[in-house]
């Protein structure tokens, strides 16, 4: 039986440490696929005087591991979030820059103002509405989808048991892929779901939580893992403390 409180849906590589905080229990929800065709396009871009954004570690990985030094050739890098741009630096991107908000909504201010070549290698399951007016403004724009995230048609039945069994409080969600996972394991067991305390990566993952009928969720300052889970963690204490209080 787990004794951890959280439980964190993970779509790939790209949400930090290889092994869990104390407390907390990963589901994979997706494997990570290269997409040889977007990464070509990726690998043809023309990095003079370009800039280059990535949102996850996923892409910082798969180009690494075709091409290494590959970021180094790009005058400036962005990203979203401190664990992608940690990746970007020790692959020898040159000034990495992370957004101050969570996801393309804290990069699109940073290049406000620019009209540089851009190049976002992205996964297939990224949105690229928030970023059309760089589209518009840039001289040169490409946006290849570098991989794929194939969601798993069944991940780990013990945890998802668990959650059923209401033996977690929370529930971390990385992205919105990895929720729909979640949620299509939930209603394949035919169970309901428990009550929980849940949190979000970032705003428009959490805007999506009412479309499926779920509890407002926690949003950190920061897209970053250990904020989430910081969020979530401190969530439930909260509703804790609120529950002993009308007891008293």
């Amino acid at each position: 039986m787990t004794t951890a409180k959280i439980l964190l849906l993970r779509s790939g590589i790209e949400e930090g440490a290889e092994a869990p905080p104390e407390g907390v229990d990963f589901l994979m929800t997706h494997e990570v696929v290269p997409a040889p065709q977007g990464i070509a396009e990726a690998l043809s871009f023309d990095p003079r005087g370009a800039f280059l954004i990535a949102t996850s570690r996923s892409t910082v990985v798969v180009l690494e591991a075709v091409r290494p030094g590959f970021f180094g050739r790009f005058e400036r890098a962005f990203a979203a979030g401190t664990v992608t741009g940690r990746a970007l630096s020790a692959a020898g991107a040159r000034q990495v820059e992370v957004g101050a908000a969570p996801g393309a909504e804290g990069i699109v201010p940073l290049l406000r103002d620019t009209s540089a070549p851009l190049l976002w290698p992205h996964g297939s399951d990224a949105d690229p509405e928030p970023f059309e007016p760089l589209e518009e403004r840039s001289i040169r724009w490409s946006a290849p989808v570098v991989y794929e995230k194939r969601p798993l048609s069944r991940p780990d039945p013990g945890l998802v048991r668990a959650l059923l069994d209401g033996r977690y409080a929370g529930v971390a969600v990385s992205s919105l892929a990895a929720l729909d996972v979640l949620l299509g394991a939930v209603r394949a067991s035919g169970r309901p779901l428990p009550q929980v305390r849940w949190g979000a990566i970032g705003p428009g993952t959490a805007r999506a939580f009412a479309q499926r009928n779920l509890p407002v969720p926690v949003v950190p300052s920061r897209a970053r893992l250990t904020d989430l889970i910081d969020s979530v963690t401190a969530a439930i204490a909260a509703a804790g403390d609120g529950a002993l209080r009308k007891e008293q």
